[in-house]
């Protein structure tokens, strides 16, 4: 039996922030946007205006004042208000395993270890680039931990 030890931690941090006075700006003029395309259906009462954002009602509903993103320009594109990946083909590491293994060469690195020094790597994640059982696997191979046979 082997005793499970956490002798490292890392974290990533992604390169940018957006304020809350950004994101309200741009998601107001979305409203602006969307509210202009729909004015017939707002008019005849079928649809719903959508309504205007503000710092103070981000903050009080959420405490958060940034916050740290990969990809800015399209969290505050208008006429857009999410990120522009590019899609990595198969053979290249995905994005959510690249950000793990950052975290995790910073846990390594704290815990004065190297990948070879690993046998099982945990991941849970949500939303994947990849449709396939266990991101692990890519970041088990990008750090060269052990494969259990």
């Amino acid at each position: 039996m082997h005793a499970v030890v956490i002798s490292g931690t890392g974290i990533y941090q992604p390169p940018h922030t957006i304020t809350n006075a950004e994101l309200v700006e741009s998601f107001n003029r979305h409203v602006d946007q969307k509210n202009a395309r729909f004015a017939h259906d707002i008019a005849a009462g079928v649809r719903e205006p959508l309504t205007y954002s503000s710092v103070e009602f981000i903050e009080k509903a959420s405490g958060i004042q940034q916050r740290y993103v990969l990809e800015k320009t399209g969290v505050l594109d208008p006429a857009r208000m999410y990120p522009r990946f590019t899609e990595r083909p198969d053979d290249q590491l995905s994005l959510m395993a690249e950000i793990a293994v950052e975290a995790a060469r910073q846990a390594l690195n704290a815990a004065g270890k190297t990948g070879d020094q690993i046998d099982a790597v945990l991941c849970s994640a949500a939303n994947m680039q990849r449709a396939y059982p266990a991101m692990a696997i890519e970041i088990q191979q990008a750090l060269g931990a052990m494969v259990s046979t």
